[in-house]
């Protein structure tokens, strides 16, 4: 069974032997959930949304917990047939052409994370009015007062957040334990908290016979024009 964020905390204050640090635990143990959203493509941090193309380029408000999007992950659905969109750096962007009337089948976006929240930026400015799914990962919510909550966190990885969390308790009292515990070489430790994590990435989202496709880069190859891409214009191709 899963370990609650309290018993988390309270393991990990036992390993540190420091038992009044608590708070400080439940602090950390959050900083650390935050980082592996902010680290690393995780599917439990994976989200769904779905905003309406309105005539313009934008900005179309993501929700306050947007991270990223992959390729491929925002795209909408006219007469049975997906578009996908391909995703654009800001400057990007910015180097193409906004003029009154012209108007398309969006297929470049980009977003903005300067806003709160962020915003995304279509173009060409649509000519429908479609709903657009947006798949994201998200920057999952903190645990209220960890240190008394019964809450499973999110990360499924029990062990890596106790020794995680034990090593950076140990480097706030000074124990020289610290290194041992946070370390990433296995040689090492090889119960280290960064070995532990780099296992589980390894294996995460059961990549195991899973077919990788390479594919052409659409800002380059095929960007002006839809003929050159694959044709969605006839259903069934």
């Amino acid at each position: 069974m899963a370990l609650t964020s309290a018993q988390i905390v309270t393991l990990s204050c036992q390993i540190a032997k420091c038992s009044g640090f608590t708070s400080q635990a439940g602090q950390k143990l959050n900083a650390i959930l935050q980082e592996l959203c902010q680290t690393y493509d995780l599917e439990l941090a994976r989200k769904t949304t779905t905003i309406t193309f309105n005539g313009t380029i934008g900005p179309y408000a993501l929700p306050s917990d947007y991270l990223r999007a992959r390729k491929g992950d925002i795209f909408y659905v006219f007469q049975g047939v997906p578009y996908f969109m391909t995703p654009l750096m800001l400057e990007e962007y910015d180097a193409l052409v906004q003029q009154a009337g012209l108007n398309d089948f969006p297929r470049f976006f980009t977003t903005d994370m300067a806003p709160s929240p962020p915003t995304l930026l279509v173009w060409p400015s649509p000519s429908l009015v479609v709903p657009v799914t947006v798949r994201y990962y998200a920057q999952m919510a903190d645990i209220t007062t960890p240190e008394t909550s019964s809450t499973v966190p999110w990360f499924p990885m029990d062990n890596y957040l106790v020794t995680r969390l034990a090593g950076e308790l140990m480097q706030i009292t000074d124990d020289d334990r610290a290194g041992m515990f946070l370390t990433s070489e296995e040689s090492q430790n090889p119960q280290g908290a960064a070995v532990i994590l780099r296992r589980y990435l390894k294996l995460k989202d059961d990549p195991e016979g899973k077919t990788h496709t390479v594919q052409l880069d659409r800002r380059i190859f095929g960007t002006t024009r839809w003929n050159l891409l694959q044709n969605t214009k006839n259903i069934g191709w």
